[in-house]
């Protein structure tokens, strides 16, 4: 049985997220743990500091076990400064990131609270809006999740350590397993496009590499990208789906959504259906015009050659019967 730290940290506010992850680890080892042969063991300062002449930081500093998974949690209280950071949190992440830079560290999860606060005082004002900084200053360099309340914070956390933990016992076993690379001209034409498109298009493509890259492999497939539209389609793409057979198509998603635009910043790969057909895109859009999620569904529907289509012509999806449906529903899309 392969163990791995967890450390966690807080300022003092979320006590109640802090205990459930002392509820939920066991849970975990349990259910999906034994069965992978890995354990995770959760450090908390409250159960391993002692009295001290040195500093609080200092101390949790010195005495901190090995780990190799970082949990953040704020809501309303930024914390104390200490000698190099503006809280201990503050500096405990920046201990984690750098050592996750040098991949001593699995990975650095943090997760913000939304539930509603009004400031009583000018210094609980303060502190929020420290939270509120920080919070900028980490969307910019890395995926953060939001959380409603500590039921909400329970399903979330215990979703994403099951996930990371697969992913982590994954690559074990595989090591040899090549990810797959990002196109730097794909880039390149997706940084262009992107204030083309409209924003269901643009959420479309985020969801699912919000998702993909929480698992660690930070792309999209075709069926990704499908899945993501089935989930939430607009009018005009429920104009379409409604004539596809649901077997033809993936599940939608479920669970919690992420729409922040990550990808746009990051260098993300994507299948070679959606590369094709956003390269034929930015040829055909016009000028005055914005690319719809519409377009690029039925543009790869048309002329792709993966899996997801292969899918669609075994229900007898074709380029024909796509014509016939977009005339049925009155609509019209770019040719790429």
């Amino acid at each position: 049985m392969e163990k791995y730290t967890v450390f966690v940290a807080s300022p003092s506010d979320v006590k109640k997220e802090r205990d459930i992850l002392s509820d939920i680890i066991p849970e975990i080892n349990q259910t999906h743990g034994a069965p992978l042969g890995y354990e995770l063991e959760l450090w908390r300062y409250e159960e391993q500091a002692y009295p001290s002449a040195n500093k609080p930081q200092e101390l949790i500093n010195a005495i901190a076990k090995p780990y190799q998974i970082f949990i953040g949690i704020m809501w309303k209280r930024f914390g104390t400064p200490t000698l190099t950071a503006e809280s201990g949190t503050e500096e405990e992440y920046n201990i984690a990131y750098e050592a996750w830079q040098k991949k001593q560290v699995a990975d650095v999860m943090f997760y913000f609270c939304k539930k509603p606060f009004y400031p009583g005082s000018p210094e609980e004002n303060d502190q929020m809006s420290k939270v509120l900084k920080f919070k900028n200053e980490l969307n910019g360099k890395s995926l953060i999740w939001d959380y409603l309340n500590p039921n909400d914070f329970k399903d979330k956390i215990q979703k994403h350590l099951c996930l990371l933990m697969n992913n982590i016992i994954q690559q074990k076993k595989q090591p040899a397993a090549p990810k797959t690379k990002a196109d730097e001209e794909l880039i390149g034409t997706l940084k262009e496009l992107w204030g083309r498109m409209t924003p269901e298009l643009q959420n479309y493509l985020s969801v699912p590499y919000n998702e993909n890259r929480m698992k660690g492999d930070a792309g999209i497939q075709t069926r990704d990208l499908f899945a993501a539209i089935v989930t939430n389609p607009t009018p005009e793409l429920q104009a379409i789906i409604k004539n596809i057979p649901a077997e033809a198509l993936p599940k939608p998603l479920t669970g919690a959504i992420v729409n922040e635009p990550y990808i746009i910043n990051e260098e993300p790969w994507l299948s070679h259906c959606i590369a094709t057909s956003l390269k034929r895109m930015s040829k055909a859009l016009p000028s005055n015009q914005q690319l719809t999620a519409l377009d690029v569904f039925i543009d790869i529907a048309r002329n792709g050659t993966g899996e997801s289509v292969r899918l669609l012509r075994e229900h007898n999806v074709t380029p024909e019967r796509i014509a016939e449906i977009l005339v049925t529903e009155n609509l019209q899309v770019i040719n790429g």
